[in-house]
C-alpha cells in the first residue's frame, strides 16, 4: 500500500512540475526609445511581485513569466508601461517620454497652476511627504537645506519658539495656505500638506503686491481622491535630549580664591551648639564663579549644611566635582503626535477632514505644550458648471512655562554663573524648613539667596502660561462658463486670539509680580478672479487672468501688570498689586483694496512670455499717494526643442524676469499719534512719539531682475537649475537724527538704498536605479552679496542693533550690509597685540570685526529605497559669517570653561599661584622675572610704549576678566555642517494586506538634529540661534540661550 501511495504521489508531483513548466516560459525582447535607440537599464518587473530584470547595454531582456502576468517597464524620464504576457514569447517595446515629468505642473502666485517649463522665474517645490515621515511640526525646519536661497535661522530646539528663515537675504516671507495668508507656519497640520511651492523673486510674487516682496511659500493641502474612501491614522512618539553643551572644567570648584573660608565661632552671633563648627572649612557660597579650590575630596561645609532642622545641617561632605550637574537639570522631553484623517470622494464631491493632537513636555522641568488642530477641505459640484469649495482650519494651543531665550533663561545660570561642585539633585528641594533657600546664600547666618535662586525655584515658582486659538479658512464658488473661461469668488478669514500671564513667586530674589494680557488679530478678505485659457492656433496658446482683492486687518491688545509687589502670598492677581497696576492697550486697523491682471502667451511649447500687474491702495499711506503699482515680466525659452534629438540632453531651458515692487509705510508712520501713560492721580497722561511723522513717507521701491537656466540629462537622471538675481531696494525709510530742541529725536525719510546680488544652484541626480534599489541625490548652494549704497544725506553709518557691552550690528555706506563693530585688540604694524606695563591687552572701540552674512549656504538630501525599505538623510550647511557668543565669554570669565585650566608655557597648571620677582598685586609677573614653578596664563605681545616684545604670566581670573567684553575674542566663525533629519521607513507589502481591511501600513524611525558634524563654537549650535528684538532679530548673537536637543522617535501610519 505504501509503495502504491508513493507511486501515485510521484506521478502527481511530476504532473504539477510538467504543468508549471508548461505555463512558465521565457519572455524576451528589446526596449527602445522613440528614436529607435536601445535603452539599457530599463526595469522590468512582474506586477505584484519583486521578480524582475533589467535590459542590457543593447536594450535586450529576458524574464521567466507565465501567461497572464503583467510586465511593468519603468525608466527615469519615460512613461511607465504595462504589457500583459500572452501566447507570444517576444515582446518589444517603444518607451515614450514622460510628459508628466517634462510638463510638470506647479503652483504659482494666487494658486494658479502652470507648467513648470513655462515659468520665467525661479521656483522650487518641496513635497509634503517628507514632513509626514519626519514628523516635523514646523514648516521652516522642514525647508532647511532643501531650497536654494533659504538660510535657516532656527530658535533653540529645546524651546517652543518658531524658527525663522531668510530668503535671498530677507525675512518676512509670506505664507499662503490654500490661498489664505497665515502668519505662523506652526498653525498648519503638517500631515495635511501635499506640497510647498517656494516663489523667490519679485516677478514670481508680483501678483501678491507689496506683501510678497520678500518671497512667498505657497502650501497646498491634500484633498480626497475621487472614488476613494480612506481612514488614516498616523501616530508618533519621540524623545528629546540635550546634545550640545559647552565643555566644563571639573578640576576647580566654586569660589573667588583657591582657599576655603574657615568658620569662626562667635558666641555673640552664633548659637551655642555651633561651637563645634569652629575651624571647619566652608565653600564660598556667596561666589557665583568657579575660581575656587581644586576639588580633591576635602571635607567641607556645603550650602545645605547651614539650614536648621534638615538632615544635612552640620554635615561635612567631600568637595568633589559633579561633571554632569548641568546636564542633570534637564529632563528627557517627550512628544506624541497623533493625526486622524477621513477622506471620501465621489461623483461631484470630495471631503477630507483631519484632526491632530500634539502633546510635548519640554526638557526644561515643568514646561509643556499641548495643541489640538483640525481641518476640513471640501468641494461640491452644485451643477455641471458651478462648484462650491471650503477650507477651514482650527488650532487650540496651550503652553505652560515657555522657556526664555537669551540672558534671562535658566541656562545662563549654568553657563555663566555657577559652581562646578554643586549636586543638582540636592537643589531640587528649594523650600527647606519652611523657607526658600539657595546654594548661593549670603552667609551661614543669612541663608537667603544673594544673586541666584535655585534653578528649580525658577521653573516651579516663576511661571508663565500662554493660550492661542486660531481659525483660518475660505469659502467660495467657481463657475465654468466654457472649457476656456472660468471664474471664482471666495471669502477668506483668519482669527488669532492670545491670552498670557506671567508671575514671580514669593521668597525669591525678584519682587513678587503678576501680569496678564490678551490680544486679537483678524483679517477679512474678499477675492475674485476670472481666468481665460485657449489655443489660438496649432502654434500659439494664451492664458489671462484678472481679479480683485479687498482686505482688512485688525489688531488690538490689552495688558496689565502689578507694581510694588503683591499684598497676599500665593494670590496672583492684579487685585493684589501693592501699587496701582500699569495698564496699556493698543489698536491698529489697516485696509487695502487691490486689482490685478496677468497674461501669458506660448509659442509651440517652445517660447513663453508672461506679464503681470497689480494696483494696491492701502490706508497706511497718505491719501494723496496711497496707490502703488507692482509689475512683473518674464520669458522662458525651451532651447532643447530646437536642438537635434540626442541621448544626452533631455531638457534645456533659459529664463529671465524683471519686476518692480513698491512698498507701503508701516502703520502710524505718516501721522501724529499719542502714547497714553499711567494716570497721575486722577489726571491722564499723554505723550507724543519721539519720532516725527512724515506724511509723504513711502515704504520704498524694489527693482529686480533674474536670469537662469534649467537642464536635465540622460533621461532626467541628472538635472540642475542655476539662477542669478540682482535686486535694488531704493527710497528705503531711514531714521535721521533731529535736534532735541524740536521735541523729537528722529525723522523718517525715504533715502536708503541697498543692492542684493546672488547665485543659486540646485542639483538632482539618480546615480543608481534597479528593479529593487533606487538612490536619489539632491543638493543646493546659494551665495548672497548685500551692499549699502546710501543711508541718508550726511549719514554714512546706521546702527541696526546692539548687544553686550557695546557690540553693534551696523550698516555703512559702500560696505557690505551686516557688519559687526565692537572692541578689538590694538595691534602694531606687524599684527602683534599691544600690551600695557602690567600685561593687559590694549583695545580700540568701534572696530570692524566681521560680517554676519555667510559666504554661502546650502544643503543636501539622500533618499534610497530598497524594495519596501526607504532611508532619507537631510543635511544643511553654512560657510562663513560671524556670531558673537555671550555663553563662551561668561564661561571663561566665571572659570567654568576648559580654557581656564591646563598647563601654561612653563609646564605648570595655570591656576597655580603666579611666582617670581616684582609681582604686581600678587597676580601678574613679567615672564623674564617668573619662577620656574609659576602658574598663570602666558600672554605675549609688544609693549605699547617701547615697541619691544613683551610677555607676562597673568592669574587666569585676571586674564579672562580682562578679555571680558573684548568682543573680538568672542566672535566666532558661523560655519557649520549638520545632519538635520534622518528617517528609515518600512512599508508592509500590499500582498500581505490584500485580504484585510487595511490598505497600507508604514512603520518608521526618525531623528532630528542627529549630528552636528562641524561647528567652530564649542557647545553652541550656530544653526539654531535665538532671534529677539534686542538684537534686531538678525540671528547674529548667542546670548546664553537654552541648549539644543536631539529628537528620536517612532512613527506608525495605517490607512484603512
Amino acid at each position: 500500500m505504501k509503495t502504491k501511495f508513493s507511486s501515485i504521489l510521484t506521478l502527481l508531483l511530476a504532473f504539477v512540475v510538467q504543468m508549471t513548466f508548461a505555463q512558465q516560459r521565457t519572455v524576451s525582447g528589446t526596449v527602445t526609445d522613440e528614436g529607435g535607440l536601445p535603452l539599457p537599464g530599463v526595469n522590468i518587473v512582474i506586477k505584484g511581485t519583486s521578480t524582475g530584470v533589467q535590459t542590457d547595454f543593447d536594450g535586450n531582456y529576458s524574464v521567466e513569466a507565465t501567461q497572464g502576468d503583467v510586465l511593468v517597464f519603468s525608466f527615469v524620464g519615460l512613461e511607465t508601461a504595462e504589457v500583459t504576457v500572452g501566447s507570444i514569447d517576444t515582446i518589444d517595446l517603444v518607451m515614450k517620454a514622460d510628459s508628466a515629468q517634462l510638463d510638470e505642473v506647479v503652483v504659482t502666485a494666487l494658486g494658479i497652476k502652470r507648467e513648470k517649463q513655462s515659468l520665467g522665474y525661479a521656483q522650487q517645490t518641496v513635497e509634503g511627504e517628507s514632513l509626514v515621515k519626519s514628523r516635523e511640526t514646523n514648516i521652516n525646519n522642514a525647508l532647511a537645506g532643501k531650497v536654494a536661497g533659504i538660510q535657516f535661522k532656527g530658535a533653540p530646539s529645546s524651546g517652543f519658539g518658531n524658527s525663522n528663515i531668510r530668503l535671498r537675504g530677507d525675512t518676512g516671507v509670506l505664507y499662503i495656505v490654500d490661498n489664505v495668508k497665515v502668519q505662523n507656519p506652526s498653525d498648519i497640520i503638517t500631515d495635511d500638506i501635499a506640497d510647498m511651492s517656494v516663489l523667490k523673486g519679485a516677478a514670481a510674487t508680483a501678483l501678491y503686491g507689496p506683501q510678497g516682496k520678500n518671497g512667498v511659500i505657497i502650501i497646498t493641502t491634500k484633498s480626497a481622491a475621487e472614488g476613494q474612501s480612506t481612514i488614516s491614522v498616523n501616530h508618533s512618539t519621540a524623545m528629546e535630549n540635550i546634545y550640545v553643551l559647552p565643555e566644563y572644567q571639573n578640576e576647580y570648584g566654586g569660589g573667588y580664591s583657591q582657599d576655603f573660608n574657615v568658620f569662626t565661632y562667635d558666641p555673640s552671633i552664633h548659637p551655642a551648639d555651633w561651637a563645634s563648627f569652629d575651624g571647619q572649612q566652608m565653600v564660598e557660597y556667596y561666589a557665583d564663579e568657579s575660581w575656587g579650590p581644586r576639588m580633591e575630596g576635602q571635607m567641607v561645609r556645603h550650602w545645605d549644611s547651614w539650614i536648621p532642622g534638615t538632615p544635612e545641617f552640620g554635615e561635612l561632605r567631600p568637595f568633589s566635582p559633579n561633571p554632569d550637574n548641568v546636564k542633570n537639570f534637564f529632563d528627557t522631553g517627550y512628544t506624541t503626535n497623533t493625526n486622524l484623517t477621513i477622506a471620501k470622494g465621489g461623483e461631484g464631491y470630495a471631503v477630507r477632514a483631519s484632526l491632530a493632537k500634539i502633546n510635548r513636555t519640554g526638557i526644561i522641568p515643568n514646561s509643556s505644550r499641548n495643541q489640538v488642530q483640525g481641518s476640513i477641505n471640501a468641494t461640491l459640484d452644485i451643477t455641471d458648471k458651478l462648484t462650491g469649495f471650503a477650507n477651514v482650519n482650527y488650532q487650540d494651543r496651550r503652553t505652560e512655562n515657555f522657556p526664555e531665550n537669551g540672558y534671562g533663561n535658566i541656562s545662563s545660570n549654568f553657563n555663566q554663573w555657577w559652581q562646578r561642585q554643586l549636586d543638582m539633585d540636592r537643589l531640587r528641594n528649594y523650600r527647606r524648613n519652611g523657607q526658600i533657600v539657595s546654594w548661593n546664600l549670603n552667609s551661614p547666618t543669612n541663608i537667603t539667596p544673594l544673586y541666584w535662586d535655585m534653578p528649580f525655584f525658577d521653573t516651579y515658582e516663576n511661571l508663565n502660561a500662554q493660550t492661542k486659538n486660531s481659525v483660518y479658512g475660505r469659502i467660495g464658488l467657481s463657475y465654468e462658463f466654457s472649457d476656456d473661461l472660468n471664474a471664482s469668488v471666495e471669502a477668506r478669514k483668519t482669527l488669532n486670539t492670545y491670552e498670557a500671564n506671567d508671575r514671580f513667586g514669593f521668597g525669591g530674589l525678584g519682587t513678587p509680580f503678576y501680569a496678564e494680557g490678551e490680544s486679537m488679530e483678524s483679517t477679512d478678505e474678499l477675492f475674485g478672479i476670472l481666468n481665460y485659457e485657449t489655443d489660438l492656433s496649432d502654434d500659439f496658446d494664451v492664458s489671462a487672468s484678472v481679479g480683485f482683492e479687498i482686505f482688512d486687518e485688525n489688531f488690538k491688545s490689552l495688558s496689565a501688570e502689578t507694581n510694588g509687589g503683591l499684598t497676599a502670598e500665593g494670590f496672583y492677581s492684579l487685585n493684589t498689586s501693592r501699587d496701582r497696576p500699569s495698564v496699556s492697550s493698543y489698536k491698529r486697523e489697516i485696509g487695502r483694496k487691490s486689482t490685478f491682471a496677468k497674461a501669458s502667451i506660448g509659442y509651440q511649447n517652445l517660447l513663453y512670455l508672461d506679464g503681470s500687474a497689480r494696483l494696491d491702495w492701502q490706508s497706511t499711506a497718505n491719501a494723496d499717494a496711497n496707490r502703488v503699482e507692482t509689475y512683473g515680466a518674464s520669458m522662458s525659452f525651451i532651447f532643447s526643442k530646437v536642438l537635434p534629438q540626442n541621448d544626452v540632453l533631455t531638457f534645456g531651458k533659459l529664463r529671465a524676469s524683471i519686476a518692480e515692487a513698491p512698498l507701503f509705510p508701516d502703520a502710524f508712520a505718516i501721522s501724529e499719534t499719542y502714547n497714553i501713560g499711567t494716570p497721575y492721580g486722577s489726571y491722564g497722561r499723554l505723550s507724543v512719539k519721539s519720532q516725527l511723522p512724515n506724511p509723504n513717507l513711502i515704504g520704498g521701491v524694489r527693482q529686480e531682475y533674474e536670469i537662469g537656466t534649467e537642464m536635465r540629462f540622460l533621461d532626467s537622471r541628472v538635472g540642475f537649475d542655476v539662477t542669478y538675481f540682482n535686486k535694488v531696494d531704493d527710497e528705503l525709510p531711514v531714521a535721521v537724527s533731529l535736534d532735541p530742541s524740536t521735541g523729537y529725536s528722529s525723522f523718517l525719510t525715504n533715502s536708503g538704498k541697498q543692492t542684493y546680488k546672488g547665485w543659486e544652484f540646485a542639483l538632482n541626480v539618480i546615480p543608481v536605479q534597479t528593479a529593487d534599489f533606487t538612490w536619489n541625490l539632491s543638493a543646493n548652494l546659494a551665495t548672497l552679496e548685500r551692499r549699502v549704497d546710501k543711508i541718508a544725506d550726511g549719514t554714512d553709518v546706521n546702527v541696526l542693533a546692539a548687544s553686550w557691552r557695546g557690540i553693534q550690528l551696523q550698516e555703512r555706506v559702500g560696505e557690505e550690509w551686516g557688519a559687526i563693530y565692537g572692541r578689538a585688540y590694538r595691534r602694531d604694524e606687524n599684527g602683534e597685540i599691544l600690551l600695557s606695563s602690567t600685561g593687559s591687552p590694549r583695545y580700540d572701540t568701534n572696530q570692524y570685526l566681521g560680517n554676519i552674512l555667510p559666504d554661502f549656504t546650502g544643503g543636501a538630501s539622500s533618499y534610497m529605497t530598497y524594495k519596501n525599505f526607504s532611508l532619507g538623510l537631510d543635511f544643511d550647511f553654512q560657510k562663513g559669517g560671524k556670531v558673537f557668543s555671550v555663553t563662551r565669554m561668561f564661561n571663561a570669565y566665571s572659570g567654568l570653561g576648559t580654557e581656564t585650566i591646563g598647563n601654561n608655557a612653563a609646564g605648570n597648571p595655570v591656576r597655580n599661584p603666579v611666582t617670581g620677582s616684582d609681582i604686581v598685586a600678587g597676580l601678574i609677573v613679567n615672564a623674564d622675572n617668573a619662577n620656574a614653578d609659576t602658574g598663570g596664563v602666558l600672554i605675549e605681545g609688544v609693549d605699547e610704549t617701547s615697541g619691544n616684545p613683551a610677555a607676562y604670566y597673568v592669574d587666569p581670573a585676571v586674564y579672562w576678566g580682562r578679555l571680558f567684553s573684548l568682543h573680538e575674542r568672542w566672535l566666532y566663525d558661523a560655519t557649520y555642517v549638520k545632519l538635520r533629519q534622518a528617517r528609515l521607513d518600512y512599508t508592509v507589502p500590499s500582498k500581505v494586506l490584500e485580504n484585510t481591511f487595511i490598505k497600507d501600513v508604514n512603520v518608521g524611525v526618525f531623528a532630528s538634529n542627529l549630528w552636528l558634524i562641524y561647528t567652530a563654537v564649542d557647545g553652541i549650535d550656530v544653526s539654531e540661534l535665538e532671534d529677539n528684538e534686542a538684537t534686531g532679530q538678525y540671528g547674529w548673537t548667542e546670548g546664553g540661550q537654552s541648549p539644543n536637543t536631539r529628537t528620536v522617535g517612532l512613527n506608525v501610519n495605517i490607512t484603512f
